[in-house]
This record gives structure tokens, sequence and C-alpha cells, in this order.
């Protein structure tokens, strides 16, 4: 009759078992860090109007990856699109809404398999709140499916726009 060792089945499981916790201590980390962003931006107004601000709201988004289209290179200072990539886009470039706020939608970002809804409403005479909205899904041909909002990028508007501000708010941010 053969001995088996235990060992190594028992480091193997010590070693699974970290790395659940390290899995689990991560997310949490993460659903912490989105939940204060949520909490901190959620409410936050720009003081400048929609119109001000939305070439650098879509600056930020593009300088991630998340190329902008149509007439919205050209607001970013980039070249204009040629007519093929104008029409095989999946995005779109700024509309405006019913309430008089702004939206696009950039094109893919093939090797990430994700693309951002912009939208900018009017808070009252100076005032535009903005979004970054997650698509995902479609790059590969399945279904897009809209994930939610990216605090992480408002964030990164935020410190375009209001250094000190976003300072503040990154300083807050759940450790660990």
């Amino acid at each position: 009759m053969a001995i088996l060792h235990r060992r190594p089945r028992t480091a193997a499981a010590a070693g699974l078992a970290a790395l659940a916790l390290v899995g689990c201590a991560t997310m949490r980390a993460a659903e912490a860090r989105h939940s204060y962003l949520q909490a901190k931006l959620g409410p936050y107004v720009f003081p400048q109007t929609c119109m001000e601000l939305w070439p650098t709201a879509l600056r930020v988004v593009n300088s991630k990856g998340f190329p902008v289209v149509g007439a919205d290179r050209e607001r970013i200072g980039e070249s204009a699109p040629d007519f093929l990539s104008s029409v095989i886009s999946d995005g779109f470039s700024t509309r405006t809404t019913g309430d008089g706020g702004l939206v696009a939608e950039t094109t893919w970002n093939q090797s990430v398999g994700t693309r951002y809804r912009i939208e900018g409403t009017p808070e009252g005479p100076k005032g535009c709140r903005v979004r970054y909205i997650v698509i995902t899904g479609g790059a590969q041909g399945s279904v897009e499916e809209t994930v939610g909002p990216d605090w992480s990028m408002l964030l990164d508007l935020v410190a375009a726009v209001d250094p000190a501000t976003a300072g503040k708010i990154e300083e807050g941010e759940p450790k660990g």
C-alpha cells in the first residue's frame, strides 16, 4: 500500500485559500473605492457650462485610449476623420439632448473591448454634471452592454479642471 503525502495538497490548498483571501480583499477594496468615488463625485457639478467643459471631457476619455469620432476629433485638436472611419465607427460625435445637454460615444478600444458614452447635463446657468458610462461587449461581436458609470474617469476630468478638489478627493480615498 502506498503512503500518501498530504503536504503538497495542504500547501496547495493553503496557497489557494491565501489567493482567495487576497482576491476577496482586492474586491472589497475596489468596491470601497467605487462607493467612495460615487459619494464624492455623484453630486459634483463643474462650475462651467457643458459647452465650455466638453472639449476637456472628450480629451480625457480620448487620452485613455478611447477614440472620439467625427467632428469631436477636430474639437479636441486632432485631424478630421477620414470618410471610411467615420462611416464604420460604432461611436458618434457630440449631439445635443432635449434638456440642453450633450452626449457622445467613443469608438471601441479593441484591446479591452470597451467604449464610453459621455453625457453632460446642464445644472443651472453655469454648471454641468458629467457622466462617463462604460459600454462593453460589442467589440467582440456580442451584444453591447452598458455597465455603468466610471467614477475614475470622472475623477480624471475633475483633476484636469480642478486639481485642488481632485487632490482632496484622492486624499480621502479608502486605503487597502
